[in-house]
């Protein structure tokens, strides 16, 4: 993996919206459907997994989609973290 690589991808990083993310519950009724969001912290809407008929998400991959992204931030900052150290060495 190139350095520049790298860098693009800790822009991309650092180009979203700051802060954790959370999957919001679909019984936390947020959207007023079953459909799983991403949100902040303080709630601030990111993203929705949903089901429907254009979508070839289905609703046994939805949640896990939602967690993905939710958890996305924090992996790639993790890895980055990891690459970095592996790099120097």
């Amino acid at each position: 993996m190139s350095g520049q690589r790298v860098l693009e991808i800790k822009e991309r990083l650092q180009a979203t919206t700051p802060g954790a993310w959370k999957v919001w519950q679909a019984n936390d009724e947020y959207f007023g459907d079953d459909s799983p969001v991403v949100v902040t912290e303080n709630g601030q809407y990111i993203a929705q997994t949903s089901y429907d008929n254009l979508s070839h998400t289905v609703r046994e991959t939805m949640a896990a989609d939602a967690r993905f992204i939710a958890y996305a931030k924090e992996d790639i900052s993790y890895l980055l973290e990891r690459l970095e150290i592996f790099l120097r060495e």
